[in-house]
């Protein structure tokens, strides 16, 4: 096959040309594996610590304001308006390992517009056989295990529509019907009398 004449470049010119060429080329393909896409790790296993009051010490250490960028950055599970806009396989991630009986952690932050740069944080657990949960706008972070990890259920609304929540709870007799009944209802009686549960999120 005959070659291309190269006009006006020696054969040492050339080579350097193409040696170049290729540097340029590796560089742009490494800024296009590290640069250009950002990769949000998990986040680390949350430390489950308490202090000498038995009060949950994990969100001490949370800036005063917190913008939804830095959880994503931080590798957290992020909800804006209750909609998860980031990290979502996160919860998949805990569900498994969970199931299969091994230690895990999941912190979760959760975004309202009447809120702006003040979320609310959930941390979850799963040690030692029992599931635990945090929120950070509680008074008390004392924790309480929970055997299950229900997700339930149901319709609700006007007009009825689908609907669900995921909450911790020991009695797997809760219903979904029965939770929105206890959140709607004014009788303190009726509200005791529905098993014990701690709210995880609402599926909308």
């Amino acid at each position: 096959m005959n070659q291309m004449p190269c006009i006006g470049v020696d054969e040492r010119g050339l080579m350097m040309k193409k040696g170049a060429s290729i540097v340029v080329c590796l560089a742009c393909f490494l800024v296009l594996l590290t640069g250009s896409v950002t990769v949000v790790q998990q986040s680390s296993p949350l430390d489950f610590s308490f202090d000498n009051m038995d009060q949950y010490t994990g969100f001490n250490s949370l800036p005063s304001r917190y913008t939804l960028e830095m959880a994503q950055n931080a590798g957290y599970y992020v909800m804006n308006d209750s909609e998860v806009v980031a990290n979502g396989s996160l919860w998949d991630g805990f569900l498994a390992a969970s199931s299969q009986g091994k230690t895990a952690s999941l912190r979760m932050a959760k975004f309202y517009s009447e809120h702006e740069g003040n979320p609310f944080f959930t941390d979850l657990f799963y040690k030692e056989g029992y599931y635990y949960l945090f929120d950070s706008s509680a008074k008390d972070l004392s924790g309480k295990p929970f055997k299950h990890l229900l997700t339930l259920k149901g319709q609700f609304g006007n007009p009825l529509r689908d609907s669900g929540v995921i909450v911790l709870a020991n009695d797997r007799s809760l219903t979904f019907d029965l939770i929105m009944s206890g959140m709607l209802s004014s009788n303190s009686e009726y509200i005791k009398s529905i098993p014990e549960y701690q709210l995880i999120m609402f599926l909308i």
